[in-house]
């Protein structure tokens, strides 16, 4: 009798803590995708109307619910961007600034090369 009681209080809180670790994983997954959404529209679509808009892009991931892949190759058709996931833009950005970097390090080693020459010169 003890044993069917302790295992009915088991199998209800596992039972009931199923449901909590379905919602928790699934309000991951949508906070997830939805930033993936803004992440793409800042990158595909600057300056337009959905680019920052958090409400437009949780609207679409809860509509897309269960087909995100549809989802995916509508954006790409639009926009002709691939998605990438938000991280994989960040780094995107950084390669840029790190060229940015370099071409600018480049440029003053030639200025300073041709400050030479002029010095040479005179």
């Amino acid at each position: 009798s003890k044993l069917l009681c302790w295992g009915t209080i088991i199998g209800s809180v596992l039972f009931i803590g199923g449901f909590l670790v379905k919602s928790y994983v699934e309000e991951r997954i949508f906070e997830r995708d939805t930033q993936r959404v803004l992440a793409y529209y800042k990158h595909a679509a600057a300056n337009s109307f959905h680019d920052g808009d958090e409400r437009q892009a949780r609207y679409l991931v809860w509509k897309y619910k269960g087909k995100k892949d549809a989802l995916w190759r509508r954006l790409e058709a639009k926009y002709g961007v691939p998605v990438r996931h938000a991280w994989e833009w960040d780094d995107e950005e950084e390669d840029g600034a790190k060229d940015d970097d370099e071409a600018a390090e480049d440029l003053d080693g030639g200025e300073d090369e041709e400050e030479e020459m002029k010095g040479e010169e005179l």
